[in-house]
């Protein structure tokens, strides 16, 4: 795990570092800074410091308090909308070979269109979308359709606030769920904010039919080695919280006709935590019967296609969240974000770009989402 960790920050803070050089330098032209000396050193420490914000915040991570990780935060979503801002201005001016130059107005209009994409991008975060899916599974069942509304990667932590999740839990019950699903990375980290705040409380409203259904992602396992936050307390807090919390379980509902499977987490064996193989799970199942699989990562969609699962629900890729991780997640899953179907086995997997976000609060050609999956069957058997 320490490997692993490691390779990731190193990456993020290499990057991280030559964002923060050319924004330096670029700044110094567009803005025509003339700095030396002391003054230049000053300048280098301060634009380093918003440059490396998040990673800071990963450095003192211990420090658990709201005004710190509000500031990184948005810190660094201000930065992330300064290097793109930028890049539209160096191209604009290569474009015209030089001839466009720093001036009052520019310095201007570089400012504001920083503000409005940092304030467009806040608002794609928090304000999420409602996605509808309609799908179509080849299986006898005792029903004709179901709703289940899927939730994913919410990141509870201490700069949640009650309105965000209230909200959430108003737009779900309008819905009218026979499930609810929560595919993962419920916390950011830590299950304090979610106790100590009362988030439990607002879980519990959530109302469907049969019930709401939660899986662990990677994020639920980030803090387990500390008190009060072990694998058994977040279960604890989820069930208490009225969710009824699928690790490596089958549920059969032979009033529907229908089996639901909650995988662990992919990243559990980093914790010590084996999670079951899919076809083991699957032993346990009837595959003549529609089976919907809720697993946190879409990280093998072929395997579960090919053991019979109908309907595979996930999270974790956040659609990329700021352009252009999506085109780097494409590298490293089949489905990154919305529907993949594959006609062969009658299988298809659904990816939500999840209700919360993680790290800077702004989304980049992406939006934060409830997703509604609207299920008809082949065919209803109507008991008697």
């Amino acid at each position: 795990m320490g490997f692993v960790n490691f390779i990731t920050i190193f990456i993020v803070f290499v990057v991280s570092v030559l964002a923060t050089i050319y924004l330096g330098k670029r700044w110094l032209f567009w803005f025509d800074f003339y700095v030396t000396g002391c003054c230049r050193f000053i300048y280098w420490i301060v634009v380093f410091i918003a440059g490396l914000s998040l990673i800071f915040l990963k450095i003192v991570n211990g420090i658990s308090t709201y005004w710190l990780p509000l500031f990184c935060n948005t810190i660094t979503g201000l930065i992330i909308c300064c290097f793109f801002v930028l890049l539209i201005f160096d191209t604009v001016r290569w474009l015209s070979k030089k001839q466009v130059k720093p001036n009052l107005w520019l310095k201007i209009a570089y400012i504001v269109i920083v503000v409005l994409l940092f304030c467009f991008g806040h608002e794609m975060a928090i304000n999420p979308k409602i996605v509808y899916y309609q799908v179509k599974i080849n299986k006898l069942a005792n029903t004709e359709h179901l709703r289940i509304v899927q939730l994913s990667d919410i990141h509870i932590n201490e700069l949640t606030t009650h309105q965000f999740v209230q909200q959430m839990v108003d737009d779900v019950n309008k819905l009218n769920a026979d499930f609810i699903v929560i595919t993962g990375d419920t916390l950011d980290k830590r299950l304090k904010p979610f106790i100590q705040n009362d988030f439990d409380l607002q879980f519990r409203q959530l109302k469907a039919k049969y019930g709401t259904y939660v899986i662990f992602g990677n994020h639920e396992y980030l803090a387990t080695n500390e008190v009060n936050n072990r694998e058994e307390d977040i279960i604890s807090a989820f069930r208490q919280a009225g969710m009824k919390v699928l690790k490596d379980d089958i549920i059969s509902f032979d009033d529907l006709g229908i089996t639901i499977v909650g995988r662990d987490d992919f990243s559990s064996f980093l914790y010590d935590v084996k999670r079951a193989s899919l076809s083991d799970l699957i032993m346990f199942t009837d595959t003549n019967t529609p089976i919907i699989l809720l697993d946190h990562q879409p990280k093998d969609l072929n395997e579960p296609a090919e053991l019979g699962v109908d309907l595979m629900i996930s999270g974790h890729t956040h659609a990329g969240q700021i352009f252009p991780i999506n085109l780097v997640e494409k590298l490293m899953y089949k489905n990154t974000y919305g529907l993949y179907q594959n006609q062969d086995h009658h299988f298809t997997s659904i990816v939500s770009s999840g209700y919360g976000f993680w790290g800077p609060p702004i989304r980049l050609m992406t939006r934060s989402e409830i997703v509604v999956i609207d299920i008809e069957f082949e065919k209803s058997i109507h008991k008697e």
